[in-house]
């Protein structure tokens, strides 16, 4: 017996004000050790009026098309601020699967300069998409600049 299976394409793409009730659908998927490393707080998914100020400029959302999952919204990510600092969240059924790094590389593109992220230290997923930008030439050096308690701050540069 042969499956059936459409193959699914994550896209990436500007978020806008309309993408609320996704990202807040996508956090309710989200396990609370994946909002926990990306918000550092036992909290759970933030409130929709702190969300929905997430979907400015400078945030992107991955998004799967195709199969069953078409037009969910499965990731996003953020750069804001000067220096920019950038952020990324991926649902928990899409991690390793290349949506964070591609969200990352992004994000990378983006900026005009130095990049700020705060990184739990044991946030593995974090810390090896940070080592594959740089070992393909996105980033060029990570710089640690503090560290509080468990969460550590880094400077990427271009």
């Amino acid at each position: 017996m042969m499956l059936d299976i459409e193959p699914v394409v994550v896209t990436v793409r500007a978020a806008t004000a309309a993408d609320l009730d996704e990202v807040l659908a996508m956090h309710r998927r989200c396990s609370r050790e994946s909002l926990y490393r990306r918000y550092v707080s036992g909290a759970g998914t933030p409130p929709a009026v702190l969300l929905a100020g997430l979907l400015s400029a400078g945030t992107v959302v991955a998004v799967a098309t195709g199969g069953a999952q078409d037009g969910r919204l499965v990731a996003m990510a953020s750069l804001s601020g000067d220096p920019a600092e950038a952020a990324i969240l991926v649902e928990d059924a899409w991690q390793r699967r290349g949506v964070g790094t591609l969200l990352a590389r992004r994000l990378a593109g983006a900026a005009r300069g130095k990049i700020v992220v705060h990184v739990l230290a044991g946030n593995q997923p974090a810390t090896r998409t940070i080592r594959r930008l740089q070992s393909d030439g996105t980033l060029s050096a990570a710089t640690f600049v503090d560290r509080d308690g468990p969460l550590v701050t880094l400077a990427l540069e271009k």
